[in-house]
């Protein structure tokens, strides 16, 4: 349990940016076997660990230009798009600043610092979310529970 609480802490650092290390948040890359990238993006700054040790995230996919009009953000994100994701780690240990996590697929994720290739859209979710969403929205995405979202930004 000690273990879990030391990652998890380093993990709640990483998403909210702080440190001289970091110039804003977290993001994703995930690995097949081969060790081959398959999948890279921000990460919103909440998570969860399950009663099973599955940790909840967020990846910050489906930014996009919403036709001008009364009210429209400049950017915004299809909440069904940047839906949680389930990560199932079989053992989590860190490496400098970033947290490797061998998952049971036999993948490998890595949750670092996020770099110039991802910052810009983890900045755009930052704002929408804090912008654009209302409370109610906020806390359902804060919570990591639903997979699908239903209104304005579905």
């Amino acid at each position: 349990m000690k273990e879990e609480s030391e990652w998890c802490e380093h993990l709640e650092f990483l998403l909210a940016g702080a440190g001289a290390e970091l110039e804003g948040g977290a993001e994703l890359e995930v690995s097949d076997r081969s060790g081959d990238v398959v999948f890279l993006a921000p990460l919103a700054r909440h998570f969860r660990v399950d009663e099973t040790g599955t940790l909840w995230v967020r990846p910050v996919v489906g930014g996009y230009r919403p036709e001008p009009g009364l009210g429209m953000p400049p950017y915004a994100f299809s909440l069904n798009s940047a839906r949680r994701r389930g990560l199932d780690p079989v053992r989590v240990r860190r490496e400098g600043l970033q947290l490797v996590l061998e998952l049971d697929s036999g993948e490998v994720a890595r949750i670092r610092p996020a770099g110039p290739e991802t910052l810009p859209e983890l900045q755009r979710w930052d704002t929408f979310y804090l912008l654009v969403l209302s409370a109610e929205e906020e806390a359902d995405l804060d919570a990591l529970w639903g997979d699908s979202c239903l209104g304005d930004w579905a």
